[in-house]
């Protein structure tokens, strides 16, 4: 797992207090904790060990010994350490020039955020549970909804039988009709947004698969999904936080694709190339474009 200090300070805004108080420590004193036992860690963060054993577990580590074998691998790297970069005030003085260098440069930083934050165990899930799933309900709202009209269309090109529509009342409608081979994918930034969360829990009460693409660090959407596929938690530095987050969210959604390529390729070959020439209007003569 890459990025230890990283993952640390995206799952701060879910923490509980005493597990907050270990990620802190770490965070402020990475050096130091590195050489202490979890016991002598606890005294130093004011905390238990068993918070500081739930909080390593928490993101991703099997327990404390792991962390800090991440965490020393990170404080004694040779590499420039990476430094979280807040977007600059926009208003009618900001030149053309440092709009389109913030906006790459903060784009950049959260694709690199991704690629540390995702979960490669969980990804090998969610890809075999999609492949594999007879039906596919998309659901999500706002610019989630926008992703998911994008997985829609990658998936159909695959040749699964997958469906996204706007209306949040019908996703629950839809989800309502899921069976145990079928799949859900639940798309929330925030994690929060009631009508997605109606439609993941009709899904469950089907006990069909439920795969969330959501942001990292803990909300209600994470707690009911079978499957996460986390990004970065960039709200508090990026306060448009739906075009960052959103491509972010669309990026997972190429991870996706491009593995379902890889791991069935003998399944997509055929018909992605029926699906290119159903709609390619190459060679089509005038005649047949009326």
């Amino acid at each position: 797992m890459e990025g230890c200090l990283y993952l640390i300070k995206q799952y701060v805004p879910g923490l509980s207090p005493s597990e907050r108080k270990v990620a802190e420590y770490l965070i402020n004193h990475p050096v130091e904790a590195v050489g202490f036992n979890i016991t002598k860690l606890a005294q130093k963060a004011n905390t238990s060990t068993a918070a500081i054993i739930r909080f390593a577990n928490r993101i991703g580590y099997k327990g404390y010994s792991d962390l800090r074998l991440h965490l020393a691998k990170e404080v004694f790297s040779t590499e420039k350490p990476h430094e979280d970069r807040l977007l600059i005030e926009l208003d009618e003085s900001t030149t053309t020039d440092d709009i389109v260098k913030t906006m790459v440069g903060i784009t950049h930083e959260s694709i690199e955020g991704l690629a540390k934050v995702i979960d490669r165990t969980a990804l090998e899930a969610a890809v075999e549970t999609i492949a594999t799933a007879r039906h596919i309900v998309i659901c999500g709202v706002g610019a989630s909804g926008i992703v998911g009209t994008d997985l829609q269309q990658k998936l159909a090109r695959l040749g699964l039988l997958a469906i996204y529509t706007p209306d949040s009342d019908m996703q629950i409608v839809q989800a309502c009709a899921l069976k145990e081979n079928d799949a859900l994918v639940a798309i929330s930034y925030s994690g929060e947004t009631n009508k997605v969360l109606r439609v993941v829990q009709e899904a469950k009460n089907n006990l069909t698969p439920t795969i969330a693409i959501t942001r990292i660090g803990g909300n209600t959407l994470t707690k009911r999904s079978d499957i996460n596929l986390f990004v970065p938690n960039i709200e508090s530095l990026f306060r448009q936080g739906a075009t960052i987050s959103r491509i972010n969210q669309l990026m997972v959604v190429d991870i996706v694709y491009a593995m379902i390529l890889s791991r069935f390729k003998g399944n997509t070959n055929a018909i992605l190339k029926r699906t290119w020439e159903a709609v390619s209007h190459v060679g089509e003569t005038s005649a047949n474009a009326d």
